[in-house]
């Protein structure tokens, strides 16, 4: 017997995520511009991690059914995990305006706004979701992880209790309460914990059920259990990232030796604008670029914009949505100066959008590195700063962190050692080709004399001392990173030499950078 729309529908309600995939694979075949068919399909593969998959069939059916508030609440939040954040705030506002009652709507507008810096926002419409919802526990979630963000852990733990009253299964639960409770109720959920994991298909998302996975591992390792630890960093990394095409990676490098080069530069000068505001802090994530961004941000001339995702998203309009195509170089060759000094431009817009006074604003966002030949380009007098950690410990702090399917690289230890390699060819070109001037920051360094080299880095930038540079963790600023409790803590130094703890489960990794 044939099924029907509304059977996939209903069993997309039973939570039967791949029974539910088959019908409406099938439907988008006969009828490939529904919109229940398209917009069933991006709840499918937001369920499966798949998120450009996702964004690709919840636009579809944004196309079509342009009154229906959760299209569009759907919509943004895929966006939102695909790092397009305007786009996102964009279908989240028409969203929550088509549904006015809904909850939901609420908690992915506040989201929206909480991964654009702007908390008061966000907060607002946290709170809305919980006076439309109170019996529900979402709402509580969302406004516990928002005050989380702001060191508000005694805040957020008190709303938390009040989402653990409503429900005791819920996954996003669990994975607050392994970062915000204390040690004794974490061993408490550790087997409900547990069971979620092995049943997740049914109950939770990939990417839910992979943080929660992680967070497990990471309460092994602070018990010492190492095995154990890595017993699940190792056995549900699929949950998280995609296979890795590793070969296409050096394709790309290779293509970006032959096209990026000083004549690129030179013959493109008049491209350029004349602002020294920004500060761009970049290196591979885990390697201390929340640390120089807290530092810096706290001296009274400068202020931090988090990471900004306006050059990931311009790589991946110019990529045509792919992580690399040659197609780019079709691309730039048709820009002129005013096009470049457009999307410059609009860069400084959006970074200075909150913040018209500050003489140097932070952008930490670690991939910056991928777009360096634009922004080096667009930015000539700004500021760049390189955070470098050894790579045993940066290799095996990325290993053991969620990261997001984004680092599909660290997807098994060979690939991530390679993609690490290719990082530092990358950085060794641009060193050689760009017309700026990069500093190199030690994070070793910066843990070991704190007043020494941050006194360095803001002569960097050109700015007198501040004090209060020494006391960067005293910040009210918002901090979304995967060490949001250590940031409020004075520097400490036990993260250095942290990868020999692992030694004998990271060989693969350690033979890959050449460190065996």
């Amino acid at each position: 017997m044939k099924l029907t729309i509304e059977n996939a529908h209903q069993l997309l309600e039973e939570a039967k995520y791949d029974e539910a995939k088959e019908v409406f694979l099938d439907l988008h075949e006969a009828n490939p511009s529904d919109a229940r068919v398209n917009y069933g399909l991006g709840v499918v593969y937001d369920h499966e991690n798949e998120i450009p998959l996702a964004v690709k069939h919840l636009q579809a059916a944004a196309l079509v059914a342009t009154k229906k508030g959760i299209v569009f609440t759907k919509l943004a939040d895929a966006l939102r995990k695909d790092n397009d954040l305007e786009s996102a705030l964009e279908a989240a506002r028409k969203g929550a305006a088509l549904d006015k009652k809904s909850s939901m709507a609420q908690i992915v507008l506040g989201e929206c706004y909480d991964s654009l810096l702007r908390p008061v926002m966000a907060r607002t419409c946290f709170e809305n979701a919980v006076k439309l919802a109170p019996n529900l526990a979402d709402g509580y979630i969302r406004l516990a992880r928002h005050l989380a963000t702001f060191g508000k852990f005694d805040d957020a733990r008190a709303i938390l209790s009040k989402a653990k009253e409503i429900d005791t299964t819920s996954a996003d639960i669990l994975i607050l309460q392994f970062d915000l409770d204390n040690h004794e109720n974490i061993k408490g959920i550790l087997e409900k914990s547990k069971k979620i994991i092995s049943k997740y298909s049914s109950e939770t998302s990939n990417e839910t059920a992979g943080i929660l996975a992680f967070r497990i591992a990471k309460f092994h390792e602070k018990l010492k259990e190492t095995d154990k630890a890595f017993e699940f960093y190792d056995q549900n990394r699929k949950l998280l990232y995609k296979d890795y095409e590793i070969e296409r990676r050096k394709r790309q490098l290779t293509a970006y030796k032959q096209v990026f080069t000083k004549d690129f530069f030179s013959s493109r000068e008049e491209a350029s604008l004349g602002s020294d505001k920004p500060v761009f802090v970049f290196g591979m994530p885990r390697s201390g670029t929340t640390l120089a961004e807290q530092i810096i941000a706290q001296h009274k001339f400068a202020n931090g914009v988090g990471e900004c995702t306006y050059f990931t998203q311009l790589q991946k309009q110019l990529f045509k949505g792919s992580t690399y195509s040659s197609n780019i170089f079709n691309e730039i060759s048709k820009f002129r100066a005013k096009d470049f000094k457009k999307i410059g431009n609009t860069y400084v817009k959006t970074i200075t959008r909150d913040d018209k006074k500050s003489r140097r604003i932070v952008d930490k966002m670690p991939h910056n590195f991928e777009m360096l030949w634009m922004i080096a380009l667009l930015f000539p007098n700004a500021h760049f700063i390189h955070m470098k950690r050894n790579p045993g410990d940066n290799c095996s702090s990325i290993y053991t962190t969620s990261l997001n399917s984004a680092h599909s690289y660290n997807i098994d230890q060979r690939t991530l050692g390679k993609y690490y390699r290719l990082y530092e060819e990358l950085m060794d070109h641009w060193k050689e080709i760009l017309p700026v001037t990069i500093y190199e920051q030690s994070y070793e360094d910066l843990v070991s004399d704190q007043e020494a080299e941050s006194r360095k880095l803001i002569d960097h930038l050109g700015l007198d001392w501040d004090p209060a540079c020494l006391e960067f963790y005293k910040s009210s600023n918002q901090v979304f990173t995967a060490s949001q409790s250590q940031v409020r803590q004075p520097i400490y130094t036990s993260s250095r030499g942290r990868w020999k703890k692992y030694e004998p489960h990271i060989q693969p990794l350690l033979e890959e950078l050449g460190m065996v």
